[in-house]
């Protein structure tokens, strides 16, 4: 293998195009067929599977909406994207706007873009323009519809021609340097393991595709790179969706402390007030629960066709099994208090229909005594 510092060549030239993708949560759910009538030209979104073949059912469930909105053209340094952006709205309340910016260009100045790219505030004040617009006039389709701050974003740049028939391996390795600070979005030189580190998470189908994945972008040498991209869309879409779970479990978690112990300490049955508390625990818990499998469920990507691996790294590279792991934690702990408030509940409901029973018997009791007829 050659030196992966090395960077001859930098002047070879690469064509293609960066795919830069902010996914926004919209709502706690949305009705795609209504969706559909409320907008134009929407039309069904699934992977295509070209000439990586996947089985029959390989892809969405239910299948989400896609819509090419034209937002106009977004100067990003020396490039400039499309002025028409794809929108990707799925049933359990998310939407995914990606931006197109064509580049034909020295390997060496894919760097620049990556730069440009980074936390680029103008970018996503477009894209969450886009979504807004989006999302009012889907807004009778959206269960508890709530367009949220948070954003996640992505970036894909999917080189179609290069210079030179070489095998996407030695292409990558000649120019590990200029692709590597690319998708790290670094300046100066990465040092030797953390170069490794970034273009470790590598897949190819066949001999004249390469597919490099990290936490903060990725690089697709393939001439026909749609289906990649759309698990990458979704495993960004996914950690999204996880961050907010993670986000809403902490919230009632912070808090369940405090409702437990008023039960706790409470001798008598609880008010209405504290009956409500306990509903809306209950609620958000549910809530988060049906989130959590309509995500993980909403694409079948499983087994050991190609896509379905590269869903396995890109999650691996986001991290994606760690967030699962800590939003079921947190929802198991959620499952713990609830299940611990309500035993408590119903502990002090039979302690008080026993002094309220002991109350009446002593009545009953009483009564003839001191009521003359």
């Amino acid at each position: 293998m050659t030196n992966q510092t090395g960077s001859t060549g930098s002047s070879e030239r690469v064509a293609g195009n960066c795919r830069f993708m902010f996914a926004f949560d919209a709502g706690f759910q949305i009705d795609l067929d209504e969706a559909r009538k409320l907008t134009a030209d929407a039309t069904p979104y699934q992977i295509v599977r070209g000439r990586r073949p996947s089985p029959g059912w390989f892809g969405y469930q239910p299948a989400p909406l896609r819509l090419l909105v034209n937002i106009g053209s977004v100067a990003i340094g020396d490039y400039a994207t499309d002025a028409t952006v794809e929108m990707i709205v799925y049933d359990f309340g998310a939407i995914l706007v990606t931006f197109s910016i064509p580049f034909e260009c020295p390997v060496d100045r894919l760097t620049d873009l990556g730069l440009a790219l980074y936390d680029n505030d103008d970018l996503q004040s477009h894209a969450r323009t886009g979504v807004s617009a989006v999302f009012e006039s889907i807004h009778s389709s959206i269960e508890r519809p709530n367009l949220r701050d948070i954003v996640e974003d992505y970036c894909v740049f999917a080189i179609r021609e290069r210079d030179g028939e070489e095998p996407p391996t030695a292409f990558l390795d000649r120019h590990a340097q200029s692709l590597g600070r690319a998708i790290e979005a670094e300046a100066g030189e990465l040092g030797e393991d953390q170069l490794a580190r970034t273009l470790g998470g590598r897949m190819s189908y066949g001999v004249d595709d390469l597919a490099v994945i990290d936490w903060n972008a990725a690089i697709l040498l393939d001439p026909e790179p749609d289906d990649l991209i759309a698990v990458l869309q979704h495993a960004n879409v996914e950690l999204l969706q996880l961050r907010i779970l993670d986000e809403e479990l902490d919230s009632i978690l912070d808090h369940s402390d405090e409702l437990l112990a008023r039960f706790v300490n409470r001798r008598w049955y609880p008010l209405f007030k504290d009956e409500a508390l306990v509903s809306r625990f209950a609620m958000v818990q549910t809530d988060a629960a049906v989130l959590f499998e309509g995500v993980n469920n909403a694409i079948k990507l499983m087994g050991n066709q190609y896509l379905a691996r590269v869903y396995r790294l890109a999650s691996e590279r986001l991290s994606l099994p760690a967030w699962q792991s800590n939003v079921q934690r947190k929802l198991d702990a959620a499952d713990g208090v609830y299940q611990r408030i309500t035993d408590t509940a119903a502990t002090r409901r039979l302690e008080t229909l026993e002094v309220v029973i002991i109350v009446l018997i002593a009545i009953s009791i009483v009564l003839p005594f001191v009521v003359k007829y």
